[in-house]
């Protein structure tokens, strides 16, 4: 859909065929010291995200078919995870790949947790086992298994003092003396009904050693752990309870499962007969999934939770405040071809190419390409003159040409002869002229290749970056004149190189280092000026040719109303007005336009003399105003991006095709009501 325009104005591109299907959460972990969280979703896939300033999706680690996470545990910066597949795997993050892989005896695994020195890791199993394990000093050493139980271990908990381990399965909750090697206590749940069994779906320890169960009946009930006895049962739920969270000071009690309720019960002094006690009373109900939610944490405070739905949800009361991320792809996930008005979209594990219509012609899907074994697509782009796409997995890499034809007799070849340099990666950028690649590996270095007039495909460089990253990049741009290559990496590095003689690449500059990484960068199309914005909403931007920064400042989202604890994740820049910038926050397209007055003038018509001022030649910038709009609101903005001069590209997920693939959400038929 094209909206028509006004003179001074441009016309809008609504792109809502983007039908992306939801990916539920199974489970995550957070780790508060490196302010991470880690997510594993229905499809295998491993989402590592940042919670410094506003949360933003890091990297990614591709799950595969058949392939299930079913508890994820960090211990330092070390990330690990069990599935059914039976195992106990370490990740590497760097390269996002397994590091080391562990069977454990039992059959699946069901459940992880770790000890609160960080010294032991427990996994319990299909078949009744609990496996432990020493992880001092970066190893994984097997130190014991505990007695064996009749049924599976469904959940998993450390006492605070590490010397015994909590479990819940079916129709029981067990404490575990981790020296001894078996079972010091037994309490059973009961039953709603004689033939059906209650699973135990999750347990919480706490200081004083209180065990919190929730179970399949709907109930959460309180054990002393000391002595092995029952406290209490409330019912909190007509459905199954799934998972259990607690505030740091223990006050605060928050249970969710298939009813799509938060529950909050708050810790409370009673009078039980003639004594005081600390008891838990209902306060609030919080309605943010639409479906069941399987996992819940909190970080600072704040309630994590995530389920069926595949939102991540970010709350916090009071005040009461609601975050919510849809389960998106890594980025870029949709990638305009400019010159050839042509769009290429990344789903899970295919790929679609769309032709851009206008007021006249409709849009219309030309291409479909599947990976080989269905594998998820890592990273995929397309050239400006849509002759050429290139996609990867973490195993395969495949170029191809693409000859369009708009009557039909269109032809898509699979280019065979590559240079051997061509392996798999993680990102890929085309320059602008089209006749220029850059592959991001997962090594470390950026490999350079080039199209001749022949469609001959050559390797022209290898770029080692490990001397400026720590990481990986995430973020890179490229100027309209194809000199200038910008890569911002998630250690917080921003490195610029140019093309030098012979079209080699050759590092200009490296800008001077922020405390956290950078969410959107873009190169103004008229001049070598690089913006970036950061999760902390600080914005800036640099003159690469002059060496110097030349704006800086914090945005005020919250003057218009928007999240602080949502990042811009998208800058374009108007191609008709350097002073006019697009950002893309959450779900809507801000405006930021500077406003330069006569000082601002006047400086800069004496440093285009030169005759500038001291502090001027220093690299001092001067103080520029700017106002922030909001340009329109969506509610599922994926990317933006302008074709040609008066147009700009709205990518938008369908909202149908997120909804009508969930499976049903849990309904209570409530007497003498439709």
């Amino acid at each position: 859909m094209i909206s028509k325009t006004l003179p001074g104005q441009c016309k809008l591109h609504h792109v809502q065929f983007y039908s992306l299907l939801p990916r539920g959460i199974n489970c995550f972990a957070v780790n508060s010291a490196s302010s991470k969280l880690a997510l594993a979703r229905d499809d295998g896939t491993i989402e590592i995200w940042s919670l410094a300033g506003a949360p933003f999706m890091e990297k990614t680690i591709p799950g595969y078919e058949k392939v299930s996470i079913e508890a994820l545990a960090w211990v330092g910066d070390r990330l690990f995870s069990v599935g059914l597949a039976g195992t106990l795997v370490e990740w590497d993050l760097r390269r996002l790949a397994v590091k080391n892989t562990i069977l454990v005896t039992g059959n699946a695994a069901w459940c992880l947790d770790v000890s609160k020195d960080e010294k032991r890791l427990a996994v319990g199993t299909e078949g009744g086992y609990i496996n432990v394990y020493n992880v001092e000093n970066d190893e994984i050493n097997y130190e014991k298994i505990l007695d064996k139980q009749e049924g599976r271990i469904v959940c998993v908990r450390f006492d605070y003092s590490g010397d015994f381990l909590v479990t819940g399965s079916a129709d029981a909750v067990r404490i575990w003396n981790i020296k001894k090697g078996h079972a010091v206590h037994k309490m059973t749940t009961g039953r709603a009904s004689r033939d059906k069994e209650t699973i135990v779906w999750d347990v919480l320890v706490l200081k004083d050693f209180t065990i919190i169960s929730g179970d399949s009946r709907g109930k959460i009930m309180f054990f002393d752990g000391k002595l092995g006895t029952a406290l209490d049962s409330i019912p909190s739920s007509k459905a199954d309870v799934l998972c259990l969270a607690i505030d740091d000071r223990e006050k605060t009690l928050y249970v969710g499962g298939v009813e799509p309720v938060i529950k909050l019960y708050q810790r409370v002094e009673v009078t039980k007969g003639n004594e005081k006690v600390n008891s838990f009373v209902r306060t609030l109900n919080r309605r943010f999934h639409t479906h069941d939610i399987k996992a819940m944490t909190m970080y600072h405070g704040k309630l994590i939770s995530g389920g069926v739905d595949g939102s991540l949800i970010v709350s916090s009361f009071p005040p009461l405040t609601v975050d919510k991320y849809l389960p998106y792809l890594e980025g870029p996930s949709s990638i305009m071809a400019l010159e050839s008005r042509m769009l290429l979209l990344k789903y899970v594990n295919y790929l679609e190419l769309w032709t851009l219509g206008s007021q006249s012609v409709e849009s219309d899907k030309i291409l479909q390409i599947r990976s080989k074994l269905d594998e998820h697509i890592v990273a995929c782009s397309i050239s400006s003159n849509g002759n050429w796409i290139i996609y990867s997995t973490d195993s395969t890499i495949r170029l191809f040409r693409f000859e369009h034809k708009s009557g039909g007799q269109s032809r898509l070849i699979r280019q065979r002869a590559v240079p051997e340099q061509f392996q798999p990666c993680y990102r890929v950028a085309f320059t602008h002229d089209s006749k220029g690649v850059f592959l991001f590996s997962g090594s470390g270095a950026i490999e350079y290749f080039t199209f001749n007039e022949d469609g001959d495909f050559d390797h022209k460089q290898t770029i080692e970056t490990g001397k400026w990253f720590a990481d990986r990049v995430h973020l890179t741009a490229i100027s309209e004149d194809d000199n200038y290559l910008v890569c911002a990496s998630l250690c917080g590095a921003i490195v610029v190189f140019k093309r030098e003689k012979f079209g080699k690449w050759k590092r200009l500059t490296t800008l001077p280092k922020y405390k956290l990484p950078a969410t959107a960068i873009a190169i103004q199309p008229n001049s070598p000026v690089l913006a970036a914005v950061f999760p902390d909403h600080k914005i800036f931007q640099y003159d690469f040719s002059e060496y110097k920064f030349t704006f800086s400042s914090y945005l005020r989202m919250n003057m218009l109303g928007a999240s602080v604890n949502k990042p811009v994740t998208g800058i374009v820049f108007d191609p008709r007005n350097d002073d006019v910038m697009i950002l893309q926050h959450d779900s809507s397209l801000v405006v930021s336009q500077f406003e330069e007055s006569e000082a601002d003038h006047s400086q800069r018509k004496r440093r285009n003399s030169g005759k500038g001022s001291a502090d001027e030649e220093d690299g001092a910038s001067p103080s520029r105003r700017y106002s922030l709009k909001v340009l329109k609101a969506y509610t599922r903005l994926v990317n933006s991006a302008w074709l040609g001069n008066d147009e700009l590209v709205v990518v938008e997920a369908n909202p149908l095709s997120m909804v009508e693939h969930l499976p049903p959400a849990y309904r209570r038929k409530v007497f003498g009501t439709a």
